[in-house]
């Protein structure tokens, strides 16, 4: 099959990745892959080799999109994001076109679209009057080897504590749907002996954590890392208390670390992180989150482990490809 991504952010984060990983397994398969990204994405960084790559400027994105599909005659399009969806949405004499929902249905975005594929059960629920093809599959962390104990140190090192000292990490944008401002307050809070707090991740909230961690010399923002994986890795214990969130890579990524887990007791998270081991709870919570924090403290370093066994990066895609199958008509 000839597929077509289209993933029009200039930005690399989780679904981009997502994207990027699609298109390596895709192309594992036997498939032809091509990705459609602004000249500037930094996604074309982490492509994997066999996988062409067109570069279309957003300003005539449109235009040169119909043209791309209109010469590359592609068995299907795959939009990730926004701007991707619109885009295709509105080209002409397209080929059949999903999406994958990373946000979640948008009738602006989506309904013009031929099929979509939901993350969550709570997300496809919420898809009402569309009149596509409608699956619902997990995604997956991309494979990453453990950078091994030096690695840890190294990083442990450059934050400039030692290997007994508490690590709390977050990996995320610092945006309000994220809300890094419950784990900061948390943290203060909880007050804990030989801690560290690490948020990597850039986004229009920095200000405000910023403020909020004025004075801490606990509190760190390392700002955007792309060694965001192996920076988890080198964390006693991962936290994220978004308000809204789907599937996050982050928190796959800190289910192959072995982390033990504080996550909100949003929908979608409930649906697939198990409670225990993980910790759940309430949104913007900041006084329950502290004292799951200092009961962690109490327990010191471990890891424990999850099953992975549902997010297998080589079934989803394998169920993707069966997705684009009964969306274009052909067995």
């Amino acid at each position: 099959m000839r597929i077509l991504h289209c993933v029009f952010t200039r930005s690399l984060f989780g679904s981009e990745r997502y994207a990027a990983d699609l298109a390596r397994l895709q192309r594992q398969m036997g498939h032809e892959v091509h990705i459609a990204v602004d000249p500037r994405a930094e996604v074309q960084t982490i492509l994997s080799p066999g996988i062409t790559v067109h570069r279309v400027p957003w300003l005539a994105g449109r235009l040169r999109l119909k043209r791309l599909t209109a010469t590359l005659k592609p068995d299907t399009a795959h939009a990730h994001l926004s701007a991707a969806c619109k885009a295709l949405g509105a080209t002409a004499k397209r080929p059949p076109a999903v999406a994958t929902l990373h946000v979640g249905y948008k009738p602006k975005q989506h309904a013009r679209l031929d099929g979509l594929i939901a993350l969550t059960e709570g997300a496809a629920a919420r898809i009402h009057g569309y009149r596509g093809k409608v699956t619902r599959l997990w995604n997956w962390a991309p494979a990453m080897a453990d950078p091994g104990p030096e690695a840890r140190a190294a990083i442990r090192g450059e934050l400039g504590v030692g290997p007994q000292t508490f690590l709390v990490g977050f990996v995320g944008r610092l945006h309000p749907s994220k809300d890094p401002q419950t784990l900061v307050r948390a943290f203060r809070a909880a007050a804990l002996a030989d801690s560290m707090l690490a948020l990597a991740g850039e986004g229009p909230e920095r200000a405000d954590v910023e403020r909020l961690a004025a004075g801490d010399p606990a509190t760190r923002l390392l700002g955007y890392r792309p060694d965001a994986p192996p920076l988890s890795r080198a964390s006693a214990l991962f936290v994220l208390p978004p308000r809204f969130e789907q599937v996050p890579l982050a928190v796959l990524e800190a289910m192959q670390a072995g982390l033990p887990m504080a996550v909100s007791n949003i929908e979608s998270l409930a649906e697939f992180v198990p409670a225990p081991p993980a910790h759940l709870f309430p949104p913007g919570d900041h006084g329950a989150l502290a004292a799951i924090l200092a009961a962690e403290r109490a327990k010191g370093q471990r890891r424990e482990t999850w099953d992975l066994s549902p997010f297998d990066p080589k079934a989803q895609a394998a169920r993707t490809m069966d997705f684009y199958a009964a969306v274009i008509g052909r067995p």
